[in-house]
């Protein structure tokens, strides 16, 4: 991990956790370079409230036009963790215990957490780790602690075959935001070979992200794709992510194929 990288977590910390590490001196460049990061990961505002948290870090040296920014962008961002947004999964079977257990639980803190676990798992699937998902998912655990029914949540876990997605999230909040496994005590966080490198990918990440990708068919009877590239991206990951939730990757990566086709233009 670079030295940007290390200042980018060290302020996300102490922005989303109130974590205070001591900055690391860097050049204008790089503090551009983190400010890149910071957008790509859609983590601006709590990397900026770290920022103003490290005011006093003598080695947080930044511009005057570069703070201008980065408080413009703050302000423009939106970190308030949706709430209420109605949560599926694109295997039938699972998806109707999931509907099931909604309509019984109503909104509490225990379904909530579990929609924010599902909501990051989704996103994994489909289009990679996104720090701003993971750090959701520590604030609500950090802050609903006493609220939840870990048993109950490691129940529903079990019951949704989500064991080894919820134990490679848990793994990446031990890793980037050093919480405790009693902090998770639904699941183990086990940080292996495996963690390691998808942590290293997230953050050497370029900025390209996921692509949208569909069918369209001419006036000739063949169907050709809108960006091949696109979709052998979505192919490799849905491949690489596959052992993590295999009866939801392969639901959600055909549910993303039916989705594409139905782009066709007659």
């Amino acid at each position: 991990m670079d030295i940007i990288q290390r200042n980018f977590l060290r302020l996300l910390k102490s922005g989303a956790f109130g974590q205070r590490e001591r900055i690391e001196p860097m050049s204008a460049w790089k503090w551009k370079r983190l400010y890149q990061l910071s957008q790509m990961h859609d983590v601006t505002p709590w990397v900026y409230d770290g920022i103003q948290t490290s005011h006093d870090d003598f080695f947080l040296q930044i511009r005057q036009e570069q703070m201008i920014q980065w408080k413009e962008s703050a302000m423009m961002a939106d970190t308030e963790i949706v709430k209420d947004e109605e949560q599926r999964l694109t295997n039938p079977l699972l998806n109707h215990k999931l509907q099931q257990w909604t309509e019984k639980e109503g909104n509490s803190p225990t379904l909530e957490l579990l929609y924010n676990i599902i909501r990051l798992a989704r996103f994994i699937l489909t289009q990679g780790i996104n720090m701003r998902h993971l750090v959701e998912l520590g604030i609500y655990l950090r802050t609903t602690k006493d609220q939840i029914d870990y048993q109950q949540l490691a129940d529903w876990i079990k019951k949704l075959h989500m064991g080894k997605i919820v134990r490679l999230e848990a793994a990446l909040l031990v890793h980037f935001f050093d919480f405790k496994p009693e902090e998770i005590p639904f699941t183990k966080a086990y940080i292996g070979k495996s963690t390691i490198r998808i942590a290293e990918d997230i953050m050497n990440t370029s900025s390209e992200q996921a692509v949208d990708w569909y069918f369209t068919q001419g006036k000739n009877v063949f169907v050709r794709t809108n960006n091949s590239d696109a979709m052998m991206w979505h192919v490799r990951h849905s491949a690489k992510y596959m052992s993590y939730y295999p009866s939801e990757a392969i639901t959600n990566f055909f549910a993303n194929f039916a989705h594409s086709l139905s782009h066709i233009e007659e």
